[in-house]
């Protein structure tokens, strides 16, 4: 049972990670579509935000569909240690972090084109960026003065 369910859980994020990147894809067609059309009709600063914004959710997507390549293809799903635990969950929030931190940026742009009070939103999903960020840190920093049994960090306490 336990190596139809590890086969059927390959093929399931084999198949998700090809979705992903094909969506991010289909992303960036739509965003170079967009600074296009913008282009030709006159309104190339608001079609040029619509590309930016799409790029930035496409490359969320398709760091997500490498992330998902990495540890659950083409690596051991098993994580060998708590150093290897952390450089996925940090690497997986990194991406979360940097795309929601460039959509708040290309928002700002477009609130302040538009309508200025629509600002307030951009200005808070910054700021859950940077609490993503800090708790980041906090979780690093936590994590790390814990070692497991097979890791081979220094221990910092002891130093």
């Amino acid at each position: 049972m336990e190596k139809l369910y590890s086969r059927l859980a390959g093929a399931y994020f084999f198949v998700a990670t090809i979705a992903l990147m094909l969506l991010a894809f289909a992303f960036l067609v739509i965003a170079i579509w967009d600074v296009s059309v913008g282009f030709f009709s006159g309104s190339f600063v608001s079609g040029a935000l619509s590309g930016v914004s799409l790029l930035v959710i496409g490359f969320a997507v398709i760091e997500t569909a490498k992330f998902i390549a990495e540890e659950e293809i083409l690596r051991n799903r098993e994580l060998r240690s708590s150093t290897e635990s952390r450089r996925s969950i940090t690497k997986f929030v990194t991406i979360i972090v940097i795309a929601a931190s460039l959509e708040a940026l290309v928002m700002v742009f477009k609130a302040t084109r538009e309508d200025i009070s629509l600002a307030i939103y951009p200005a808070v999903l910054f700021v859950a960026a940077m609490f993503g960020l800090v708790a980041l840190g906090i979780y690093q920093w936590l994590s790390s003065r814990i070692l497991g049994p097979d890791d081979k960090d220094i221990d910092r306490n002891s130093e």
